[in-house]
């Protein structure tokens, strides 16, 4: 896991220096189909996840948000999210991360995690059975038992997932929980892991945006499922995701229930 782990800074630290190239008030973008940009550093950053990869572990697969290698019976699959936030990094707003896990593709759970904030120089990580750390300094949930003047961070509801977040972002308000929203879902997310926020509702189907984030929270003594509140892969879509300090989980995962269409 050592071994895995400094091969995947050096990807986020690569990662970072593409980034922060592109990133000024003039980014120029394209819009995808799904309606959401794209720029030449989303890209670079996906063609490097897949050209490192292939140079070290030629027999993985890679599962990048804007371009995927699958080799056939590969016992593990890089999830990455080149840039998190790009209608953020596209309009000059210094809110977006590089995220990347590395997932066993025999149950589709990650093993491995970093997230990189290359604007605070910030980096996330965690591996399995070894621990949550930002920049070195171990990192653990929160202790918060009860909702009030507390933070939950939300994205976009998608009705890909049949879920609506109204209800959540009303029951938290009322609750006194303050709700945030990021362009880039993971900027928010960690930060459950980081002991500022009690949670954070994904409510789009991918799993490039959550992999990291699902073990780098529960190494850091957190809890992540599906909007259910059920175990889901990482490597494949899915039914968005929870992530919580663990305590206020089931709470959580029942007020998301009531936003079920």
């Amino acid at each position: 896991m050592e071994e895995y782990l400094e091969f995947t800074k050096k990807i986020a630290k690569e990662a970072e220096e593409i980034a922060l190239k592109y990133f000024s008030f003039e980014v120029e973008n394209i819009w995808k189909e799904d309606n959401t940009p794209l720029t030449k550093a989303d890209t670079e950053i996906n063609d490097l996840v897949i050209r490192r990869v292939n140079e070290t572990y030629p027999e993985h697969s890679i599962y990048g948000e804007e371009k995927s290698e699958i080799k056939e019976n590969s016992k593990y699959i890089w999830v990455c999210d080149p840039i998190d936030g790009t209608m953020a990094f596209s309009c000059g707003i210094p809110t977006f991360v590089f995220s990347i896990a590395l997932v066993d593709q025999s149950n589709g759970l990650p093993i491995l995690g970093v997230i990189n904030d290359p604007i605070m120089k910030t980096m996330y990580w965690a591996y399995k059975d070894g621990g949550a750390y930002r920049n070195g300094k171990k990192i653990i949930v929160s202790d918060n038992a009860v909702l009030k003047n507390t933070y939950l961070n939300t994205a976009a509801s998608g009705g890909s997932v049949g879920f609506s977040n109204l209800p959540l972002i009303k029951t938290l308000s009322e609750n006194k929980c303050a709700v945030m929203k990021f362009p880039s879902f993971i900027y928010g997310g960690i930060q459950v892991a980081n002991g500022k926020y009690i949670g954070a509702v994904f409510f789009k189907e991918y799993g490039h945006d959550v992999a990291a984030l699902k073990i780098i929270t529960e190494e850091a003594g957190g809890r992540v499922t599906d909007l259910n509140g059920n175990e889901r892969r990482y490597d494949q879509d899915g039914i968005g995701c929870i992530v919580s300090n663990g305590i206020l989980h089931s709470k959580l995962v029942e007020i998301v229930q009531s936003g079920k269409l």
